[in-house]
């Protein structure tokens, strides 16, 4: 049922769709070993969510790789295809991911469910086993610790 968002998120972390069928396929072999304990967890997706989230970054060491979503993104936006100055662009999203990377795991894992996978908040919430108001909460510090930090990182750019 989840497999093909499970391989999607995956593979903007790999890069690879081989190396994240089969980090997912991995994971899903776990999940099958232990599915009578999941069945007893709380929230078995969010289980499921952590389990991926954890092969993906497994499969990503094995491969002597650190696993980020954020690393080709920058270049990989619709702005840039549209942007009359490029480089301002790149620079500029360099400046949010970097922002983004510093966020908590949970607010990361918010951002990009919400924005680039495009989830709803009941969503985000069923597969981080958290509340909605919780997804909101955290949502909204996320955004207002971006806004600081890209605002700061920005100023200390024109500075140099």
């Amino acid at each position: 049922m989840h497999r093909p968002r499970y391989v999607r998120e995956a593979e903007r972390w790999l890069r690879s769709r081989a190396d994240a069928e089969d980090a997912v396929d991995d994971a899903f072999v776990q999940l099958a070993e232990e599915w009578p304990q999941i069945l007893r967890a709380e929230n078995p997706a969010a289980y499921a969510w952590r389990v991926v989230r954890n092969r993906v970054i497994d499969h990503a060491r094995a491969r002597g790789r650190r696993a980020t979503v954020m690393d080709s993104a920058v270049f990989e936006t619709v702005t840039l295809h549209e942007a009359e100055d490029a480089f301002e662009v790149i620079e500029q999203n360099l400046r949010l991911f970097r922002a983004i990377a510093a966020l908590s795991e949970r607010q990361q894992d918010i951002v990009r469910l919400r924005y680039c996978e495009g989830y709803s908040i009941a969503e985000v919430a069923f597969h981080l086993g958290i509340t909605e108001a919780g997804v909101r909460s955290h949502e909204r510090y996320a955004r207002q610790r971006l806004r600081e930090i890209y605002t700061t990182s920005a100023e200390e750019e024109e500075r140099s």
